[in-house]
Protein backbone atom coordinates (compact mmCIF):
# COMPACT_ATOMS: atom_id res chain seq x y z
CA UNK A 1 0.00 0.00 0.00
CA UNK A 2 2.65 2.23 0.80
CA UNK A 3 4.30 1.74 -2.82
CA UNK A 4 1.40 2.36 -4.30
CA UNK A 5 1.08 5.83 -2.13
CA UNK A 6 4.49 6.62 -3.11
CA UNK A 7 3.92 6.04 -6.70
CA UNK A 8 0.74 7.83 -7.08
CA UNK A 9 2.60 10.91 -5.28
CA UNK A 10 5.64 10.89 -7.60
CA UNK A 11 2.79 10.57 -10.56
CA UNK A 12 0.92 13.41 -9.06
CA UNK A 13 4.41 15.62 -8.85
CA UNK A 14 5.63 14.88 -12.47
CA UNK A 15 2.45 15.08 -14.10
CA UNK A 16 1.43 18.57 -12.62
CA UNK A 17 5.07 20.04 -13.85
CA UNK A 18 4.36 18.69 -17.04
CA UNK A 19 1.13 20.45 -17.06
CA UNK A 20 2.43 23.33 -15.74
CA UNK A 21 5.72 23.90 -17.52
CA UNK A 22 5.57 21.16 -20.38
CA UNK A 23 5.18 21.83 -24.17
CA UNK A 24 2.58 19.95 -25.68
CA UNK A 25 3.71 16.55 -26.00
CA UNK A 26 4.55 16.87 -22.36
CA UNK A 27 1.07 17.77 -21.27
CA UNK A 28 -0.78 15.36 -23.72
CA UNK A 29 1.27 12.18 -21.77
CA UNK A 30 0.93 13.72 -18.52
CA UNK A 31 -3.08 13.28 -19.11
CA UNK A 32 -2.72 9.85 -20.45
CA UNK A 33 -0.32 8.33 -17.35
CA UNK A 34 -2.89 9.73 -14.79
CA UNK A 35 -6.09 8.84 -16.67
CA UNK A 36 -4.37 5.30 -17.44
CA UNK A 37 -3.68 4.76 -13.50
CA UNK A 38 -6.99 6.04 -12.84
CA UNK A 39 -8.35 3.73 -15.17
CA UNK A 40 -6.49 0.73 -14.02
CA UNK A 41 -7.53 0.67 -10.68
CA UNK A 42 -11.05 0.71 -11.92
CA UNK A 43 -10.07 -2.52 -14.36
CA UNK A 44 -8.11 -4.74 -11.99
CA UNK A 45 -9.83 -7.60 -10.55
CA UNK A 46 -10.74 -8.25 -6.71
CA UNK A 47 -7.98 -8.04 -4.37
CA UNK A 48 -7.90 -12.12 -3.71
CA UNK A 49 -7.47 -13.18 -7.28
CA UNK A 50 -5.54 -10.07 -8.21
CA UNK A 51 -2.86 -11.31 -11.18
CA UNK A 52 -3.86 -15.16 -10.81
CA UNK A 53 -4.82 -15.15 -14.52
CA UNK A 54 -4.27 -12.58 -17.27
CA UNK A 55 -5.92 -9.03 -16.37
CA UNK A 56 -8.08 -8.24 -18.92
CA UNK A 57 -9.09 -5.14 -17.33
CA UNK A 58 -5.47 -4.00 -17.25
CA UNK A 59 -4.52 -5.03 -20.16
CA UNK A 60 -6.79 -3.38 -22.20
CA UNK A 61 -6.01 -0.08 -20.31
CA UNK A 62 -2.43 -0.45 -20.80
CA UNK A 63 -3.31 -1.17 -24.76
CA UNK A 64 -4.77 1.88 -25.09
CA UNK A 65 -2.23 3.40 -23.21
CA UNK A 66 0.19 2.24 -25.67
CA UNK A 67 -1.61 3.19 -28.31
CA UNK A 68 -1.82 6.76 -26.97
CA UNK A 69 2.06 6.91 -26.64
CA UNK A 70 2.40 5.83 -30.00
CA UNK A 71 0.16 8.84 -31.51
CA UNK A 72 1.94 11.34 -29.48
CA UNK A 73 5.48 9.77 -30.68
CA UNK A 74 4.06 10.28 -33.81
CA UNK A 75 3.32 14.01 -33.73
CA UNK A 76 5.89 15.18 -31.30
CA UNK A 77 8.93 16.99 -32.62
CA UNK A 78 10.89 14.97 -29.85
CA UNK A 79 12.57 11.94 -29.23
CA UNK A 80 11.25 10.91 -25.45
CA UNK A 81 7.99 9.45 -26.33
CA UNK A 82 9.64 6.81 -28.64
CA UNK A 83 10.99 5.52 -25.30
CA UNK A 84 8.14 6.18 -23.42
CA UNK A 85 5.86 4.07 -26.30
CA UNK A 86 8.93 1.46 -25.79
CA UNK A 87 8.57 0.84 -21.72
CA UNK A 88 4.90 0.80 -22.30
CA UNK A 89 5.30 -2.02 -24.88
CA UNK A 90 7.40 -4.08 -22.43
CA UNK A 91 4.20 -3.47 -19.57
CA UNK A 92 1.62 -4.69 -22.79
CA UNK A 93 4.50 -7.89 -23.29
CA UNK A 94 4.29 -8.46 -19.43
CA UNK A 95 0.93 -9.61 -19.92
CA UNK A 96 1.43 -11.81 -23.00
CA UNK A 97 4.06 -13.38 -20.93
CA UNK A 98 1.10 -14.55 -18.49
CA UNK A 99 -1.48 -15.70 -21.24
CA UNK A 100 1.98 -18.00 -22.52
CA UNK A 101 2.56 -19.19 -19.30
CA UNK A 102 0.00 -19.29 -16.84
CA UNK A 103 2.11 -20.28 -14.25
CA UNK A 104 4.28 -17.01 -13.62
CA UNK A 105 3.89 -16.36 -9.86
CA UNK A 106 1.56 -13.65 -9.33
CA UNK A 107 3.21 -10.95 -7.74
CA UNK A 108 5.93 -11.61 -10.25
CA UNK A 109 3.21 -10.63 -13.19
CA UNK A 110 2.30 -7.75 -10.80
CA UNK A 111 5.51 -6.15 -10.30
CA UNK A 112 6.17 -6.92 -14.11
CA UNK A 113 3.22 -4.76 -14.97
CA UNK A 114 4.38 -2.14 -12.43
CA UNK A 115 7.64 -1.79 -12.37
CA UNK A 116 7.65 0.57 -15.96
CA UNK A 117 5.66 2.90 -14.59
CA UNK A 118 8.36 4.33 -12.50
CA UNK A 119 11.07 4.88 -15.27
CA UNK A 120 7.91 6.08 -17.30
CA UNK A 121 7.29 8.80 -14.53
CA UNK A 122 10.90 9.90 -14.36
CA UNK A 123 11.23 10.13 -18.09
CA UNK A 124 8.36 12.29 -17.77
CA UNK A 125 9.78 14.68 -15.82
CA UNK A 126 12.99 14.54 -17.16
CA UNK A 127 11.20 15.57 -20.57
CA UNK A 128 9.69 18.70 -19.26
CA UNK A 129 13.12 19.53 -17.68
CA UNK A 130 14.24 19.43 -20.77
CA UNK A 131 11.79 21.22 -22.30
CA UNK A 132 12.82 24.29 -19.90
CA UNK A 133 16.29 24.31 -20.84
CA UNK A 134 15.22 24.53 -24.77
CA UNK A 135 12.89 27.16 -24.18
CA UNK A 136 15.51 29.04 -22.25
CA UNK A 137 18.33 28.22 -24.32
CA UNK A 138 16.53 28.61 -27.82
CA UNK A 139 13.40 31.65 -26.80
CA UNK A 140 11.42 28.67 -28.29
CA UNK A 141 11.08 24.37 -28.51
CA UNK A 142 8.20 23.19 -30.96
CA UNK A 143 6.20 20.53 -29.72
CA UNK A 144 4.43 18.86 -32.78
CA UNK A 145 5.52 17.92 -36.54
CA UNK A 146 3.28 19.69 -39.00
CA UNK A 147 2.23 15.83 -40.46
CA UNK A 148 3.67 13.01 -40.52
CA UNK A 149 2.01 11.81 -43.84
CA UNK A 150 3.47 12.36 -47.02
CA UNK A 151 2.91 15.89 -48.36
CA UNK A 152 -0.38 16.13 -51.05
CA UNK A 153 1.63 19.03 -52.35
CA UNK A 154 1.91 17.87 -56.05
CA UNK A 155 5.61 18.10 -57.18
CA UNK A 156 6.58 20.08 -59.99
CA UNK A 157 6.56 18.20 -63.64
CA UNK A 158 10.31 17.67 -64.33
CA UNK A 159 11.23 19.23 -67.76
CA UNK A 160 11.90 17.58 -70.99
CA UNK A 161 15.34 16.76 -71.84
CA UNK A 162 15.10 16.70 -75.68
Amino acid sequence: MLRMVFFFLVLAASAAYALRKGGGPERAVALLLMAAVLATLLAQAARPVRFHDVEMGVLLVDAALFLGLLAVALRAERYWPLWMTALQGVAVAGHGAKAVNPHVIPWAYAVLLAFWGYPMVALLAAATWRHQQRLRKFGKDGSWTRSWLPSRTPTPAAAPTD
